[in-house]
C-alpha cells in the first residue's frame, strides 16, 4: 500500500529536521563497486559510507552536537 500524502509529508519533514544530505560523486561504472562492498560487509551503501567517513575522521561515531550548533 502507497503511502499517503499526509504520511509522506511526515516523512520529509522528519528528514529535514534530524538529517543532513551529502550528495557524492564517484566514476562512472563504479557504483556496483561500492553497491558490492557495501553487500558484503552486511551493510547498506549509507551505513557503508558512513562508516568510511567517521574512519577517515579517526572517529567511531558521530559527535553530539548541542542544540545550538544544530540549529544553525
Amino acid at each position: 500500500m502507497p503511502a499517503t500524502k499526509a504520511q509522506q509529508k511526515a516523512v520529509n519533514k522528519y528528514m529535514k529536521n534530524n538529517y543532513d544530505n551529502l550528495r557524492i560523486v564517484i566514476p562512472k561504472g563504479q557504483k556496483a563497486t561500492v553497491e558490492a562492498a557495501a553487500k558484503a560487509a552486511g551493510e547498506s551503501i549509507n551505513q557503508y559510507t558512513q562508516k568510511a567517513l567517521l574512519a577517515r575522521m579517526g572517529l567511531t561515531e558521530w559527535p553530539q552536537l548541542k542544540e545550538t550548533e544544530a540549529d544553525q
